[in-house]
C-alpha cells in the first residue's frame, strides 16, 4: 500500500528561474536534507485509479466529471511526452495497486477544492513513485464546480502530483490563476527529472 511521503519541505511559491523554470525540492530526508523525488520509466505506465465523482459538477454529468480530469491529466502527457517519450499514463476506474489515487470528496477540509501530491515507496529495495489526489465537485456549502472548473483544479493538482511546487508568478498550472499545462510547466518537469533520486524515503 502507499504510504504518506515525508512532508515536504515548508517553502515560499518559487518564481522563474534563469532557465525559465520553478524548480525547488520537493521533499525532505529524514535527516532534515532537501531532495527531488520524480518518476522514472520504471513506473511508467503510471496507472491512475479514478472513478467517476459522487456527486455531479453543476451543468454536467458524473461521467463528464471523471471526463475532464483525464483529459486534465492526458495534456500533461501530451505535453511532456515530446520531451520525455517514455511517460506514459494509463488509467482505469478502479484499482487499489495503482501507482496514483484519486479520489472524490463529498467536502474537503480548507479553503481549496482539492489537493495532490507525490507517495514515494520503497518497493524490492528501489524507490518507486505514485500520488495521491482528493477532488470534489462541491467542496463546501458554497460551491457547486463546473466541468471546466473540475478540469482546472485536476491540471493544477496533478502537478503537485508529479513532483511541482507552485508558482504564484508563471503563466502556468501551478499558478492559482487556473491555467492549463504550459510549457513553463513541461520546463520545469523536465528539469526535475534531470534531479538524482534519493536513494531511499524513510
Amino acid at each position: 500500500a502507499l504510504r504518506p511521503a515525508t512532508p515536504p519541505p515548508k517553502a515560499e511559491a518559487a518564481a522563474l528561474d534563469a532557465a525559465g523554470t520553478f524548480l525547488q525540492p520537493n521533499t525532505r530526508l529524514a535527516d532534515g536534507t532537501l531532495a527531488f523525488v520524480h518518476v522514472t520509466p520504471a513506473d511508467m505506465p503510471w496507472r491512475v485509479a479514478i472513478r467517476p465523482p459522487p456527486t455531479p459538477p453543476r451543468y454536467g454529468s458524473r461521467a463528464a466529471a471523471r471526463d475532464a480530469a483525464v483529459e486534465a491529466m492526458r495534456m500533461w502527457e501530451a505535453a511532456i511526452q515530446p520531451h520525455v517519450p517514455w511517460f506514459r499514463l494509463e488509467f482505469v476506474e478502479d484499482d487499489p495497486s495503482a501507482a496514483v489515487q484519486i479520489q472524490w470528496k463529498r467536502r474537503i477540509t480548507g479553503p481549496y477544492a482539492g489537493f495532490g501530491g507525490q507517495r514515494p515507496r520503497m518497493q524490492g529495495g528501489a524507490l518507486r513513485v505514485g500520488g495521491e489526489m482528493g477532488i470534489s465537485t462541491t467542496p463546501d456549502n458554497f460551491m457547486h464546480l463546473t466541468v471546466d472548473e473540475v478540469r482546472l483544479l485536476v491540471a493544477h493538482e496533478f502537478g503537485h502530483v508529479l513532483g511541482l511546487g507552485h508558482c504564484l508568478e508563471c503563466d502556468s498550472a501551478m499558478n492559482y490563476e487556473r491555467v492549463l499545462v504550459t510549457q513553463t510547466d513541461v520546463r520545469t518537469f523536465v528539469e526535475l527529472l534531470k534531479q538524482p533520486n534519493p536513494s531511499a524515503i524513510e
